[in-house]
């Protein structure tokens, strides 16, 4: 090991992700779908093993596919909700703890270190230092709460504003922003660097700059059949924005990435695509 890498006899550094050639296109694609899965979400995958050169970077297509399931389990449980008699409200809250519960919270835990960090560290070190602890500050507790209060209310007004997603039905919403939330994590991802030498993002490759696209064109294209253009343009445009955010403040205050900034780009993204259906549907 040198500097962290891997190295063979002659000094090469060796990729830990490289495996032998794909038995089949197939195969790489389900490796890539298991991959994101494990990552993204705290449910079982069946046992697998790489035989092909996919990883966390390459595998980044799928993360919008694997939020569009998170978000299904968000609606499934909303509308069950609503079918045992309950307001719907209470019903939106619902189907955001559920898909809080399938990711294991896993990029709330990301925004309310990053609000830690970002609020009380006074030097890069300190505020990477901040992030990394487990206990949880003024700042990212403030951030928690107005993060499930917001996304309650805007899903309450979205309802009440009288527009409705022409195929789906409001599982359309569920579904889109948590697609639309996970291909926003590609935007820090490929710009910045790793702002450690260890944790997760430093243990992420970028994806190119293809499979990014590629990312961005499922989360639309899902947007698009489900909710129509109009509500697309809005989610896509509100959801880059808040990456773009995310992005420019772990780069000027962190001078990189870290799981947490991920987090925080795909917490945030899913608040303003909510905000930008809400003044779509009053429009």
């Amino acid at each position: 090991w040198r500097t962290g890498q891997m190295l063979d006899r002659t000094g090469t550094p060796i990729d830990p992700y490289a495996r032998a050639a794909p038995r089949t296109p197939l195969r790489r694609i389900g490796e890539e779908l298991l991959l994101a899965w494990t990552l993204l979400t705290r449910i079982p995958a069946p046992h697998f093993r790489l035989e092909t050169k996919a990883n966390l970077g390459s595998a980044f297509w799928a993360y919008p596919v694997i939020g569009a399931a998170v978000g299904g389990i968000g609606a499934a449980v909303h509308a069950a909700s609503i079918a045992i008699g309950l307001g719907m409200l209470s019903s939106f809250a619902l189907g955001l703890a559920a898909m809080a519960l399938a990711t294991g919270a896993f990029h709330e835990d990301g925004l309310a270190d990053f609000m830690d960090g970002i609020g009380g560290g006074q030097s890069r070190e300190h505020k990477l230092e901040i992030m990394r602890d487990s206990r949880l500050g003024t700042y990212g507790a403030m951030a928690l709460i107005v993060f499930f209060v917001l996304s309650t209310t805007l899903l309450y007004e979205l309802a009440n504003t009288g527009w409705q997603p022409p195929l789906g039905g409001f599982a359309a919403v569920f579904i889109c922003v948590g697609a639309m939330q996970r291909a926003a994590i590609g935007l820090p991802l490929v710009v910045l660097p790793p702002a450690r030498s260890d944790g997760l993002a430093a243990d992420t490759p970028n994806p190119n700059y293809r499979i990014f696209a590629l990312g961005i064109l499922i989360a639309t294209f899902t947007s698009l059949i489900l909710m129509g253009p109009g509500a697309t343009l809005a989610v896509v445009a509100a959801s880059l924005t808040a990456a773009i955010a995310v992005t420019w403040l772990a780069q000027r205050y962190l001078g990189g990435r870290t799981g947490d900034v991920l987090g925080a780009a795909a917490s945030l993204a899913g608040v303003a695509s909510l905000a930008a259906l809400v003044i779509f549907g009053n429009v």
